[in-house]
């Protein structure tokens, strides 16, 4: 999606649902269903009573013509992470848009497509200043995906989208931000000047505005700012005149949020406009604490439906009601990936149905944002076609859902009626099925009111055999999409022990026994909220931990470790069946060998050290972001560009040295894909160390082992290079802290001996195994086997990796030198010679991780032998 948002602000002034408001009462919180029954008699009364004297009820307003306009364009779909990203179009997992792929989003019902365009984020599609000339073949292409949507019939919406992130910077650099903004669009206006009304332009994704070291600015600057972008962008439209002289244009508010502040400040700009065909725009992805799955909200509760009917409700009031139309450019769930949500399934169907009911009944357009996660562009499939289903449904009826999807049955329990409150929203029961099979009323199930009872005789039969999901049933009403009832039979979880370190993933080993993960808390044994958000003891849905019920287990995230206290801490696994597996955590820090550190950047680089990067754009004295101190390292590299620093007076003798640990942002956009490598005299041609994509504006802490770089014990250590390695231009990141230390990687992992046993000695491990779980291509691991004893071990001397995920490929590097063993094949040899006494030795093992799951192993060393 376009970035992170949340709508705090939102749900602190959210109110309950109006009487008569976009919501029936069906669908409102008890309380409010309550009171509507309570005040529906005295309102008819009161409207009769009028009539009678002669008095007339004010008719609602007619509709506009650009109401008529942006009604015509419901539903709409964005074609998100596309032309939006970089550096290039497809960098971000989609395919190339094809004009086939367009006719199909019009077949399947769609009536308006957003395109969302980046036209500069540090990649070639942007000329310098002071023309910021857009690049021809990219404006070509844009051009050919304009002109497929409009021949398909959709209506098409025009922007520029993460351009909003070099816009934040407009409060200290306005003049420079502005002429970039409007160089843009100058020269957008004139290329579509004569292109079918059809085709709307919006001016600006989400605008956002920071000063460094302050924050967010005041609301009355952020107002003032996003108003001059919305003016200069109208009067650049209008004054190229023909079709552009009554195009409509879209117009957002602060970072298309719906709080009533920045609703207000949007209203007054298009009135000071005093234009006829403008469009407000917001954007929504629910209550954010629901929308992540935070904070223990887990279901669509009445705090998540007043947010709607905020955002609805505040909208229409303010414009709609007003002669303005409002489309939702962006309508979505956050950390929608692309095969999971972070919430449960059944929530996010009824998520969908409330949201596109009420924006409904209040002549509010949405479009579906998809960033490729729902539908296949290839394939040209729906990846969750029920869900589909309720958003497509919205658009002219209600369906009917319920308080849950969700039937367990527990094992060694006895099977009693399942209650389960229906949703009906208007329709009426019709039938309940299990399968194929209509179940029968009375005898498999009740319906009293909007209580649906499941017999326990209709459910026994499923209380047997293996745990899961057993059947499916669906609850059939009078109009609508069928509602699902999945019957799982499960058993108690049960969590294993591991043993781990903070610096990487932690994988727990759950036996899920059928069940379902709903939410997870972590406290210190003292009763707070564990970091890194302690304002709430339930942490983050997928950011902090996730569930592989493929593999059995639970992925501890190590963004849930970065700044956590050494110690102790405190995990309940809560599932959706009501069971709760209670866990602890021992968090140990791993001390510093001596703690001595060599700084390579801190704030600038030391006394004879040199910038050897002329030919890239950088800057070693960079005030902003910064990770500490007043200084970083600014990069925005060149094709197979990059950093180098050597040092032209001496070499550094790293034999004291375990680890290089510097911090990197991957600023604005992120994505950049990075590596380095270590000089030696000059020499360049040592081991390659590829980093995963950078993080968008976020600081992250790499720790990589010298043995890695190839460079473990060397006395002549000159210099180090960072580079952007796919050949292609990146946009810019960010390096602080650069430094050599006697700290031991996290990555590495110590195996220790401390007696000597023949004929095959056994060397012990003191961990109890070693747990690691990777989501990523390939993962580099170091073990240290160590000697402790006085006596030698003798005979070749290999490691045993037990349980390797299925078609975990496993690799040995010596030195330069790679051998490559047999997929499954269990051991690796690390020395031919034994081990003598007090001594060690190095191996590292790289693991190629299948896309589905990660790497579960557990290490021991043994000697003697051929092959053991």
């Amino acid at each position: 999606m376009s970035s992170l948002r949340t709508f705090l602000l939102q749900a602190a002034a959210s109110g309950r649902a109006r009487l008569f408001g976009a919501v029936s009462a069906a669908s409102a919180p008890a309380s409010d269903q309550r009171q509507a029954k309570r005040a529906k008699r005295p309102y008819l009364s009161a409207s009769i009573l009028l009539c009678s004297l002669g008095l007339l009820v004010a008719p609602a307003p007619a509709k506009t013509a650009m109401q008529e306009y942006v009604e015509a364009m419901q539903p709409g779909w964005n074609l998100g992470n596309t032309l939006d990203a970089t550096p290039t179009e497809t960098s971000w997992g989609n395919p190339l848009t094809t004009q086939a792929l367009i006719q199909r989003i019009k077949a399947e019902g769609f009536k308006s497509i957003r395109i969302p365009v980046t036209w500069d984020a540090g990649t070639d599609r942007l000329g310098p200043a002071p023309t910021y000339t857009i690049d021809p073949a990219f404006l070509d292409r844009v051009q050919q995906v304009v002109d497929w949507s409009l021949e398909a019939g959709l209506y098409v919406m025009l922007n520029v989208h993460h351009d909003s992130y070099w816009m934040k910077s407009m409060p200290t650099d306005h003049d420079a931000v502005l002429n970039k903004f409007n160089a843009i669009w100058s020269q957008l206006a004139p290329r579509f000047r004569d292109y079918p009304r059809e085709l709307m332009l919006e001016s600006i994704n989400e605008p956002d505005f920071f000063i460094t070291g302050d924050g967010a600015v005041p609301d009355a600057e952020r107002n003032a700012l996003i108003s001059e972008l919305n003016t200069s962008f109208f009067n650049i439209v209008r004054g190229t005149g023909g079709g552009n002289a009554t195009r409509p244009l879209v117009l957002p508010s602060f970072n298309t949020n719906s709080g009533q502040q920045y609703l207000d400040a949007l209203k007054a700009t298009m009135d000071s406009l005093n234009d006829q065909n403008l469009i407000a725009t917001v954007h929504y992805y629910g209550l954010w604490h629901f929308s992540v799955n935070i904070a223990g909200r887990t279901t669509v509760s009445a705090e998540v439906i007043d947010n709607i009917n905020y955002t609805i409700d505040h909208t229409y009031d303010t414009f709609v009601a007003n002669g303005i139309p409002v489309v939702v450019g962006e309508l979505g769930l956050l950390n929608w990936g692309p095969t999971s949500l972070s919430i449960e399934r059944g929530e996010a169907l009824k998520f969908f149905e409330v949201f596109t009911a009420a924006a409904r009944a209040k002549g509010i357009t949405w479009q579906l944002w998809d960033a490729g996660q729902l539908f296949d562009r290839t394939t040209f499939q729906w990846k969750d076609p029920e869900l589909m289903a309720y958003y497509m449904q919205g658009l002219t009826t209600r369906s009917t859902t319920a308080s849950t999807d969700l039937v367990f049955l527990k094992k060694n329990l006895p099977v009693q009626d399942v209650a389960i409150r229906l949703n009906l929203n208007g329709n009426a029961f019709a039938s309940l099925q299990d399968g194929a099979t209509t179940l029968q009323s009375g005898v498999d199930y009740t319906v009293v009111g909007d209580v649906l009872t499941l017999k326990a005789r209709a459910l026994s039969k499923y209380a047997t055999g293996s745990l899961g999901e057993k059947a499916l049933f669906t609850v059939n009403a009078t109009a609508g999409v069928p509602w699902k009832l999945h019957v799982r039979y499960v058993d108690a979880p049960v969590a294993s022990a591991v043993i781990d370190e903070t610096g990487h993933d932690i994988s727990v080993p759950m036996a899920f026994n059928g069940d379902l993960l709903a939410t997870m808390e972590a406290k210190y044994l003292d009763g707070s909220g564990m970091d890194p958000a302690t304002w709430t003891s339930f942490k983050e849905f997928g950011n902090a931990y996730s569930p592989d019920y493929w593999n059995n287990r639970i992925t501890l995230k190590k963004s849930l470790f970065d700044t956590v206290k050494p110690g102790v801490f405190n995990v309940a696994f809560r599932f959706w069946s009501g069971r709760v597996e209670r866990y602890q955590v021992l968090v140990e820090a791993r001390s510093a060998e001596g703690g001595v550190e060599y700084p390579i950047y801190d704030d600038a680089i030391p006394s004879g050290w040199n910038d050897w990067s002329s030919w890239m754009t950088h800057d070693l004295a960079n005030t902003t972001p910064v990770h500490s101190g007043t200084k970083s390292i600014s990069i925005t590299p060149s094709a197979w560009g990059g950093l180098t620093l050597q040092n032209g007076s001496a070499s550094v003798d790293t034999s004291a040295f375990n680890t290089l640990v510097f911090w990197v942002n991957g600023g604005e956009t992120g994505g950049q894909y990075i590596g380095l490598h270590m000089i030696c005299d000059g020499d360049w041609n040592f081991t390659y160390f590829g980093l995963p994509p950078l993080v968008a504006n976020t600081w992250q802490k790499i720790e990589i082992p010298l043995s890695s770089l190839g460079v473990a014990g060397r006395a002549n250590i000159t210099g180090v290079s960072f580079r952007h390695f796919r050949g292609e231009a990146g946009p810019t990141f960010y390096i602080d802290d650069v430094v050599l230390t006697t700290a031991k990687s996290l990555t590495a992992m110590d195996v220790y001996g401390d007696r000597a046993v023949n004929p095959n000695p056994q060397i012990q491990i003191t961990k109890g195994g070693f747990v690691l779980n990777r989501r990523t291509n390939r993962y580099v691991q170091t073990v240290v086997v160590k000697n402790t004893g006085a006596t030698p071990v003798t005979g070749p001397l290999y490691l045993i990796v037990d349980g390797l995920s299925a078609n975990t490929t496993l690799a040995n590097s010596k030195g330069s030198t790679w051998t490559e063993l047999p997929t499954g094949s269990p051991y690796v040899q690390v020395g031919s010679g034994g081990l003598a006494a007090n001594s060690q030795i190095s191996v590292t093992l790289e693991f190629t991780v299948p896309s589905a799951g990660g790497i579960t192993y557990d290490a021991r060393v043994i000697s003697g032998g051929a092959n053991p």
